[in-house]
C-alpha cells in the first residue's frame, strides 16, 4: 500500500452516528515520517462537528440499548470487533506504518495487540460487578458499577491504533459511548474502527470518531455533554486538559509523561540486562512515554555494562516503515526532530559523554531519522536526565547499590522502571519504595505486549487513574450505595 493508496481511501473523515462525514475544521496534512511526503490530508473536527459527535453519543447513552442491554451482548460486539481487527491486521498495519513511522513488523504487532484488548473486555464486561456489605439483619447494603456516561478519549499519536484500543474498550464494555479524538498527525487508523464498528453494526452514536487538532481536543473536553475524560499526552497538555475539564467538574483520567529508571546491579545477568535495555528505550523510536530513558548501574559493572549497551545498539537495523528487518523507524515529524536534536546538544553541554549517535544516520537523510544515542557519566542535574526526550536518547549512570532508590525516586515523573538483579528480595523492596505505576523485575515487555490484564499508569505528574487489566473497566463506572431496611 502506497500513499496515493491510502489518500484515495479517506473520502469521509469521521465517524459521526453511525455515519462517515466530512467534518469543517481546518486542513490536516498527515505526511510519512520517512519521506515527509504528504499520505492524505483531512479536516479537523469544528465545533458544530463536536456537537454533533457528543449529541449522538449522548442519545445512545440516555435513550439507547447500549448501556441497557446485558453485559454478555456488550461483550459480544467486542468479541466482533476483535475478531474483525484481526481479519484486517495487515491493512491497519500498513496504515499506522506509513502515518506514525512505524516498521511494519511492530505495527503488526500493535495491531494484533489491540485485538486482544477488545477480546479481554468481551470477557470481562459480564464481571463488572458491585458488592455486598454486611451489616445488621435489619438492613442490606449494596453497591452496582454503572457506566459514567459520554466520555470524551484523547488518542496520542506515537501509539494511535493501540491507545485507541486501550481507551474504546474498557469503556465499551462498561456501557459508556465514547467520542474518539484521534492526533493531527496519526488520524488514518482509527477511522478503520469506525468502519468495523458500522460491519457489526453496532447502535449508532455508541462510538464516535473525530480527526483533530488542538482546539478540537479543548472543545470537546469543555464540552458540557461530556462526563468525563480520558487523555493520553504530554504532561503539559495534560494540565491544560485538566483546566478545560473543571468547568463542569468532569472526571478526569491522565496517562502523561515519563522519564522512567532501570536500576542494574552487579549480580545481574549483564548481557539480557543489556539486551532488553536497548530495547526498553529505543523501541518505537524512543517515542514512548515508559521508555527506560535513564539507567544507573552499579560501578562495579558500570563499564561492562556500557560496552555491552553500545553492542546490542549498534545491532539495532534503522529502515524504512516496510521494510521487514526493521527495528527502528523515523521520528514523527521534522519537528520533533528538532526538539530531540536540542536535547542532544543539552547534554553534551552539560558535561554528559556522547558515546554513541546524536545525528541523523548517514544513510538516512531523507526523513526524520535519527541514530540510538547514548550519553554516559550522567547526574541527576542535567535537562536531559530530568526531562522527557521522547526520542532515541538514553543517558547512563553510576550508582552505589544504596543509592539506587533516592537515584530513581529523584524524578517529577512516576510512569515505570525496570529492576535488574538475581537477589530477588532487594529486587521486591525496591519494587515497594519506588513511586512509579508499573514495574519489571529482570524483563521489559514493549508496549504491544504488555497483557491487557496488566494495570497501567503513573504516579506524580505521569498521570491519574489507571488503564487495562480490572481496574480499566473500573475507571468509566460510578459506584451506586443502595441500603434497604428489612423491617417494615
Amino acid at each position: 500500500m502506497d500513499a496515493p493508496q491510502i489518500a484515495r481511501e479517506w473520502p469521509k473523515l469521521a465517524y459521526i452516528d453511525g455515519q462517515f462525514e466530512k467534518t469543517i475544521g481546518p486542513r490536516l496534512i498527515v505526511r510519512d515520517p520517512c519521506t515527509n511526503q504528504q499520505v492524505a490530508v483531512v479536516n479537523a473536527a469544528g465545533k458544530a462537528d463536536i456537537d454533533k459527535a457528543v449529541l449522538a453519543a449522548r442519545r445512545a447513552f440516555d435513550l439507547g440499548p447500549w448501556p441497557r442491554i446485558l453485559p454478555f451482548e456488550r461483550g459480544q460486539f467486542l468479541t466482533r470487533i476483535a475478531q474483525t481487527i484481526e481479519a484486517r491486521l495487515e491493512h491497519i498495519a500498513r496504515i499506522d506504518a506509513m502515518s506514525a513511522g512505524k516498521p511494519i513488523k511492530g505495527a503488526r504487532r500493535e495491531v494484533l495487540g489491540a485485538a486482544r484488548v477488545f477480546a479481554y473486555y468481551a470477557g470481562l464486561a459480564p464481571d463488572n460487578r458491585g458488592d455486598t456489605i454486611p451489616l445488621s439483619d435489619a438492613n442490606f447494603d449494596y453497591t452496582i458499577r454503572e457506566p459514567v456516561g459520554v466520555v470524551a478519549q484523547i488518542v496520542p499519536w506515537n501509539f494511535p491504533f493501540l491507545a485507541a484500543a486501550w481507551k474504546l474498550a474498557p469503556a465499551l464494555a462498561a456501557g459508556c459511548t465514547s467520542v474518539l479524538k484521534m492526533s493531527p498527525l496519526t488520524p488514518l487508523s482509527a477511522l478503520v474502527l469506525g468502519e468495523i464498528c458500522d460491519a457489526i453494526n453496532l447502535p449508532p452514536g455508541v462510538v464516535n470518531i473525530l480527526p483533530g487538532d488542538r482546539d478540537t481536543g479543548i472543545g470537546l473536553v469543555g464540552h458540557q455533554g461530556i462526563d468525563m475524560v480520558s487523555f493520553t499526552g504530554s504532561t503539559e497538555a495534560g494540565a491544560h486538559v485538566m483546566r478545560a475539564a473543571a468547568d463542569g467538574t468532569k472526571r478526569v483520567a491522565l496517562e502523561l509523561g515519563g522519564k522512567s529508571p532501570t536500576l542494574i546491579f552487579a549480580d545481574a545477568d549483564l548481557g539480557r540486562a543489556a539486551n532488553a535495555s536497548a530495547r526498553a528505550v529505543f523501541g518505537n523510536s524512543g517515542q514512548s512515554c515508559s521508555a527506560r530513558s535513564r539507567i544507573y548501574v552499579e560501578s562495579s559493572v558500570y563499564d561492562e555494562f556500557v560496552q555491552r549497551l553500545e553492542v546490542e545498539t549498534k545491532s539495532l537495523r534503522i529502515g524504512s516503515t516496510l521494510d521487514e528487518e526493521a527495528d527502528l523507524g523515523p521520528l514523527i515529524s521534522p519537528e520533533h526532530w528538532e526538539r530531540v536534536h536540542g536535547y542532544v546538544h543539552e547534554g553534551t553541554r552539560s558535561g554528559a559523554q556522547l558515546v554513541q549517535g546524536g545525528r541523523r544516520p548517514i544513510e538516512w537523510q531523507e526523513g526524520n531519522y535519527y541514530e540510538p544515542t547514548i550519553f554516559i557519566n550522567g547526574s541527576n542535574e542535567m535537562r536531559i536526565v530530568r526531562e522527557e526526550v521522547f526520542g532515541p536518547v538514553v543517558v547512563v549512570s553510576r550508582m552505589e547499590a544504596g543509592q539506587a532508590l533516592q537515584f530513581a525516586n529523584e524524578s517529577a515523573y512516576g510512569l515505570s522502571a525496570s529492576i535488574w538483579t538475581k537477589d530477588i528480595t532487594r529486587a521486591l523492596r525496591l519494587a515497594k519504595g519506588l513511586r512509579v505505576g508499573s514495574i519489571t523485575i529482570n524483563t521489559h515487555p514493549s508496549a504491544s505486549q504488555i497483557g491487557a490484564f496488566m494495570p497501567f499508569g503513573g504516579f506524580k505528574q505521569s498521570g491519574i487513574g489507571r488503564e487495562l487489566g480490572r481496574q480499566g473497566l473500573e475507571l468509566y463506572t460510578e459506584i451506586k450505595n443502595v441500603l434497604v431496611g428489612l423491617e417494615f
